[in-house]
């Protein structure tokens, strides 16, 4: 992946990133990098992420030195050889309380290994994600051409420098329940506060520019898109993943990248920076020259916020980052996720003051579970699921426009519990236009 600061021309090619530009994306790597798989320490973390190629060769892991993981990389290979030998492909090991899952992609395997309760086909929808993200970096079609005419090369070589970004990825899906909603959080403002920032958008676009967005901290505030074509949510969750590395959050940089749903063969070109210290002006252009375009035009979109108080405003927004429950109107809720299926958009609340991080992260894993159970398919999916547990009570509610998750307070009756859902729905509808980007601009 190939980046410029301000004074710098753009590395790469439309097709193929520079490889000695993709150390620029050095991130500082952290003590767990450094354990050794025989450490206690390696085998007291929860969940681990490993990706190897389909010669056995170490790629990724979340923990430890992939370098020294060689032998258990080797043994998972052969696992997943051995089963595609016998047309019968290894999907999932459940081996005391640990749960293994295996997902395989062209030259690609990886695996997920879970101590947490976390179900299969969960593990299996991240593994996805962080297969998107390595493509994001490099493109289907290069890792294809690589491994064809080289089945044992390093892939470390072109990945080098990335790691940050996808431990990111690996340790944002544990906690953010987006990546398993698979829409795109948004950032609560007013109506008129999105509109104006908009129509700066709009405004000051380019010829050759794509799409125009604005993020926070993996909010969307508002986007500008071509009328006919949209970004796929999932694409977009992965951009915003990078947009959040520390790597970037000064300076201007411009970056050859992959959106595997939108098409994984090829890149588009990324402008970014950050125009406020939490928010970020992400440019997407076909044009791979057209750095210095995208300069102006965020100079013009900066200059034109800050003709008046807009780019404060925006900045208070980012700060607040999301409503806090009480502010719903709705007493004895702990937090919420709502989802706009017709938008493929949602908005979360804080937790309420006391909980803590354990029981935040069992109050989302949760979540995770009543969707599947919800959403699973079947001929007469649930509408209604609920469990209690030593914490509260937490739900999920769907219908055919949106899908809700709930935490209250563990004496709530079902009564109750039913009553503030109602209450909250109707506070959503009076407040969806502030909640939701609605009517994005368009050319």
């Amino acid at each position: 992946m190939a980046t410029t600061s301000e004074f710098g021309q753009p590395g790469g090619s439309a097709h193929e990133p520079d490889t000695a530009a993709n150390g620029v994306l050095d991130e500082d790597l952290g003590a767990d990098k450094l354990e050794d798989f025989t450490s206690p320490e390696w085998r007291e973390h929860s969940r681990h992420f490993l990706v190897l190629s389909s010669a056995g060769k170490p790629i990724y892991s979340r923990y430890g030195d992939e370098s020294q993981l060689s032998p258990l990389m080797s043994a998972i290979q052969a696992i997943i050889s051995t089963f595609t030998d016998m047309s019968d492909p290894v999907r999932s090991v459940t081996m005391g309380g640990h749960t293994i899952v295996f997902y395989t992609n062209g030259p690609l395997y990886l695996m997920a290994v879970s101590d947490s309760g976390d179900p299969a086909e969960l593990l299996r929808g991240e593994l996805q994600y962080l297969h998107g993200q390595i493509v994001h970096i490099l493109t289907s079609a290069q890792l294809t051409k690589i491994f064809e005419q080289r089945s044992n090369f390093d892939l470390r070589q072109l990945l080098g420098g990335t790691e940050g970004i996808i431990d990111q990825l690996v340790d944002r899906m544990d906690v953010d329940f987006s990546f398993a909603l698979g829409s795109l959080d948004t950032l609560w403002m007013r109506y008129k506060l999105r509109e104006r920032i908009g129509k700066a958008l709009l405004a000051a676009r380019p010829k050759g520019l794509l799409y125009a967005m604005v993020v926070s901290d993996m909010k969307l505030v508002t986007l500008v898109r071509p009328r006919k074509h949209s970004l796929h949510p999932s694409d977009l969750l992965l951009l915003f993943n990078m947009a959040t590395s520390k790597t970037f959050l000064t300076g201007e940089h411009w970056m050859p990248v992959c959106f595997p749903r939108f098409n994984d063969q090829g890149f588009l070109h990324v402008y970014l920076n950050y125009i406020t210290p939490t928010t970020a002006l992400i440019l997407v252009s076909a044009d791979r020259d057209s750095f210095f375009s995208m300069t102006e035009c965020r100079a013009r979109i900066v200059d034109d916020l800050s003709a008046d108080d807009t780019l404060q405003r925006l900045d208070d927004a980012a700060a607040q980052r999301a409503l806090r429950p009480h502010e719903l109107g709705a007493r004895g809720l702990l937090q919420l996720y709502y989802k706009s299926k017709t938008r493929v958009q949602h908005f979360g609340t804080r937790f309420a003051d006391g909980v803590t991080e354990d029981q935040k992260r069992r109050t989302i894993n949760a979540y995770k579970r009543l969707r599947l159970y919800m959403t699973g398919g079947g001929t007469h999916p649930l509408r209604i699921v609920y469990c209690r547990c030593g914490t509260g009570t937490v739900l999920a509610w769907q219908s055919s426009g949106f899908e809700l998750y709930a935490s209250v307070v563990a004496a709530m009756d079902v009564k109750s519990m039913i009553r503030l859902v109602n209450s909250v729905l109707e506070w959503i509808r009076h407040e969806e236009d502030h909640l939701f980007v609605i009517n994005s601009p368009s050319y």
